[in-house]
């Protein structure tokens, strides 16, 4: 990678970990300006989801099915492979959830829990984000708007049920999770795009399950426009970001 590229991938980690150093303050804001923050953050992932993630499943799957190691398996399955690594990660980000549901919000378990689930996500982002500042710095941008809202949207609930560990322990977890991730991808860089892909894809389950189960407002506490304006930009960024990049 070259100076510069790195120099973004360090910046839009930064960004990342401002995100989790904000998320307390997210949570004291009035309840109406959250509920415009989360409309808007909401709409921006769901038009990410549909206009990049997929997309980039479905052409990822087709390059698995070149690899040497697809001739011992059914090409349909291959190509299949990145999304079902993505189904296994939003298995896995589900099942700490409700891991987490069933026992009592203060209790060590669930507090845990919840550190490893955002702390993964922060990790694998900060590993993968030098490679994907190669392929495209667009991409890399409007990927880490969106999982830094994400992240503000998410961490404010637990900074709510743990303001005093939240301030002195969990976000510093999460800063310390992308710094980890970003000093991985220098030291051991993915060896091949489809160690990136993998990461990527496993990621993108994790998104995909908190996009709609926790960043989705209540039908009933949604801002319909500003949740259409969210969709509507981001939409058009990534559009956008295709068609220059094509």
């Amino acid at each position: 990678m070259t100076a510069p590229s790195w120099g973004l991938a360090v910046a839009l980690a930064l960004a990342l970990a401002a995100a989790h150093l904000l998320a307390a303050r997210v949570g004291s804001l009035p309840d109406r300006t959250q509920t415009l923050l989360a409309s808007v953050g909401g709409g921006a992932a769901v038009a990410y989801v549909f206009v990049h993630l997929l997309p980039e499943l479905a052409s990822g799957g087709s390059e698995l099915s070149e690899l040497p190691l697809a001739s011992y398996s059914p090409t349909a399955i291959t190509e299949a492979g990145l999304f079902l690594t993505a189904m296994v990660g939003m298995v896995v980000f589900f099942t700490l959830d409700v891991r987490t549901e069933e026992g009592r919000s203060s209790t060590k378990t669930s507090y845990r829990a919840h550190l490893v689930m955002f702390g993964s996500i922060s990790l694998i982002y900060a590993y993968t984000m030098p490679s994907l500042v190669t392929t495209g710095w667009d991409y890399a941008v409007l990927f880490t708007v969106v999982l830094g809202a994400h992240i503000l949207l998410a961490d404010r609930s637990l900074a709510r049920a743990h303001p005093e560990r939240f301030r002195h322990e969990t976000r510093w977890f999460g800063v310390g999770a992308v710094a980890i991730g970003l000093a991985t991808a220098y030291l051991l860089p993915p060896v091949q795009d489809i160690t990136l892909g993998v990461l990527t894809a496993f990621l993108g389950g994790g998104l995909l399950m908190t996009t709609f189960r926790e960043e989705l407002p209540a039908a009933s506490r949604t801002r319909l426009p500003w949740f259409i304006g969210g969709v509507t930009v981001m939409a058009v960024l990534l559009l956008s970001a295709t068609v220059i990049g094509s």
